[in-house]
Formats: C-alpha cells, structure tokens, sequence
C-alpha cells in the first residue's frame, strides 16, 4: 500500500458521502450540500488524484464533463498517443460504466479515468518538452553574419540574406548549442 492509499479511500467515501446527498434529499439543499462536499473532496485529495477524476461525479451536479484538454502536439507520435487517449475516454464515457448502479463496475471506471489522466498528465509533459503545433519560431542569428536560423519543433529553416538555403528535420528535442552547430556549418559553407 503506498502514501496516496489512505487519502484515496477518504475520496472515495466522500465521494459516497456526496451521492447520499444526491439521492437522499431534493431540490436546492441537496444540490448545495453535494457541491459542498466536492468542495471538500478537491481540497483534500492527494497530489495522484486528478481534479479531473473527481469532476466526472460532479458532472451531474454542474452539467459539465470535464474531458482532456487539447494538447497540440508537433511531434505525430504525441499526436497519435492523444488521440488514443481521447478514443479511450470515449469509450469510458459512452459505456455508461460511470452510471452504474453496480459499484464494482463504477469503482473499476473511475480507476480506468484515473489511469487515462495520469497518463495524459505525463504526455502534456513530454508535449512540453517537446513543443506545440502552434508554438512561434525561435530565430537564431549569428552575430555580424546575414544568415538566419528559424526553428520550430522538428524544423530548422537556415536562410542567407532572405534567401532559403536549406530546410531540415531536426530531433525534436534538439538543443539551442545544437542548433548553433548546424548554423556555424552552414556560416562555414557560405
């Protein structure tokens, strides 16, 4: 049993606590009473839990299914990894796992959107290091010199004088000492 154990099991009997609430009044004070307690539930849920995770259960109160937001990745591995994800809560979701009256089977849909988060946290890090689609150039110019670098994730556009020399794929996760190698070979050349 690791650290996040015994919080986890709070979540999930204040989440229990919440469908009560639900289930056992009507009208505003009911409603009120279950936004409350998820008030409580996001403040005290470990740093491992998601947010996220615990707004599926409040989606019934708010009208609002959290989802994945987009990450726009440049690299195409990352893009094809998210739309997997994406597939995934799709399948979750649309099963109708998360309404089950069998707590089992909701148990086991709330560990699968706990897996899928996690998972899409770690690829929103490698994304990060790796760049977006919608990420601006970095232009490196060497100084006293008319030539240009332009980069962008997998990309370097070396030009002379506004004139296009060369346009290479690049690792996505090249350096700016890197890339300043490859200009000072081309500066050589020129």
């Amino acid at each position: 049993m690791n650290e996040a154990t015994p919080a986890l099991r709070a979540v999930a009997r204040s989440l229990g606590k919440v469908a009560r609430h639900l289930l056992d009044g009507s009208g505003d004070d009911a409603a009120e009473r279950a936004h409350t307690a998820l008030w409580q539930i996001r403040r005290a849920a470990p740093f491992c839990l998601p947010s996220d995770v615990i707004a599926y259960v409040s989606a019934a109160l708010d009208g609002r299914n959290p989802g994945l937001h987009d990450l726009m990745p440049a690299n195409p591995e990352h893009a094809h990894r998210e739309g997997q994800l994406r597939a995934r809560l799709l399948d979750l979701t649309e099963a109708g796992h998360l309404d089950s009256i069998e707590e089992a089977i909701v148990a086991a849909a709330l560990a699968a959107l706990l897996d899928l988060h996690t998972e899409h946290a770690a690829l929103a890090e490698e994304v990060a290091d790796h760049g977006r689609a919608d990420a601006q150039p970095t232009a490196f110019r060497p100084h006293h010199s008319p030539l240009t670098g332009t980069h962008l994730p997998g990309r370097l556009t070396v030009s002379l004088h506004g004139r296009l020399l060369a346009e290479l794929h690049v690792p996505y996760g090249i350096t700016p000492d890197e890339i300043w190698r490859i200009l000072r070979t081309f500066q050589l050349a020129a």
